[in-house]
């Protein structure tokens, strides 16, 4: 298992300086911790149902945080979905059944929980049960493994629930939490610096994705395929910069200068995919990125910024949505408006 200072206190131990509350009140512990997760319905299972002794800890470093819940009695979790995080659960002490998806592994110091934002998650966290949370944002971590891959994402990023945390000399993840609760606590390297954050957020994300199985994980430890030639980075580069525009093959073929059958060969053999599959991806990630930055009070509507990254078939639209990221285009933009 991972080396930490196990310490049923939350006084001391792992982040203890690092202590954003202590509450006595259940759903003062269930507003606070959805504050910083997401929100989800809390139940005690003891006999007093709004007493609680909960503790948490939180240090966040670009797109990733490490965070200490102890919830004290025992407490049903009922999430649905993460949505925009994976979460990485590992207990110190105690224990919990976790339900992730078709998956229901009981986790403890030997066996961590791996939660995908996109499958419905319930849990029940014993009594005394302290744990390091390691909270990694889904954007981060699904645009990294689509960098590896060398071409977007076509099904939602899914972990294997499981993690073996028993031997930190042979699985890269317990050793490198080891080495994340030193650094953190020893605060000698100032984490607020731009270059270390980028860094540290890389090799947290890094390491879940060649640590930890998915359903990318055969595609990303193959051998790297051949560099794209030039052509097909080009039109990459382009589509980005002008995914608003009424773009076609014969268009981008001519901006490329090769012929279309090129072009489709080269997306083919070195994205696998196609150049308008491309152009869509790139322009789903648009309409995403507008529906998440859309304000309290904003009057946008999904047609309408659907109808602006020329989307004209709603139905079409709204599937495709889903399959990349794994909600409906109206479910992301209630949980940003």
């Amino acid at each position: 298992m991972f080396v930490a200072n196990q310490s049923r206190c939350t006084d001391t131990g792992p982040l203890a300086r690092y202590r954003v509350f202590h509450t006595s009140d259940a759903a003062e512990a269930r507003d606070r911790v959805a504050g910083i997760y997401c929100p989800h319905e809390l139940r005690i299972t003891g006999p007093d149902r709004n007493r609680v002794d909960t503790s948490m800890s939180h240090v966040r470093v670009g797109n990733v945080s490490v965070n200490r819940l102890l919830y004290g009695p025992e407490v049903n979790i009922d999430v649905g979905y993460l949505g925009s995080f994976a979460l990485v659960m590992m207990p110190m002490t105690g224990s919990a059944e976790v339900t992730c998806g078709d998956q229901r592994i009981r986790t403890s110091a030997a066996t961590a929980a791996v939660i995908s934002p996109t499958l419905p998650f319930f849990q029940t966290i014993e009594a005394g049960c302290d744990q390091i949370m390691i909270q990694v944002d889904r954007d981060a971590i699904e645009r990294t493994c689509a960098q590896h891959l060398g071409h977007d994402l076509r099904q939602p990023l899914q972990f294997a629930v499981d993690l073996d945390m028993s031997d930190h000399r042979s699985q890269g993840w317990p050793a490198l939490v080891s080495y994340l609760l030193a650094m953190i606590d020893g605060d000698a390297i100032p984490l607020s610096a731009p270059l270390l954050a980028t860094s540290f957020e890389h090799m947290v994300v890094a390491t879940l994705l060649y640590a930890q199985p998915h359903n990318h994980s055969d595609e990303l430890r193959q051998a790297p395929r051949s560099i794209a030639p030039g052509h097909v980075k080009r039109v990459e580069e382009f589509i980005s910069e002008h995914a608003g525009e009424p773009l076609t093959v014969a268009s981008l073929a001519t901006y490329a200068g090769v012929s279309a059958s090129a072009l489709y060969a080269g997306f083919r053999n070195f994205r696998q995919t196609t150049p308008m599959a491309h152009l869509r991806n790139v322009r789903l990630q648009k309409v995403h990125d507008d529906l998440r930055q859309a304000g309290s009070g904003s009057a946008i509507t999904v047609t309408d910024v659907a109808f602006k990254w020329g989307f004209a078939h709603l139905s079409h639209f709204t599937a495709h949505y889903k399959r990349k990221f794994g909600e409906l285009p109206s479910d992301t933009l209630r949980k940003h408006a």
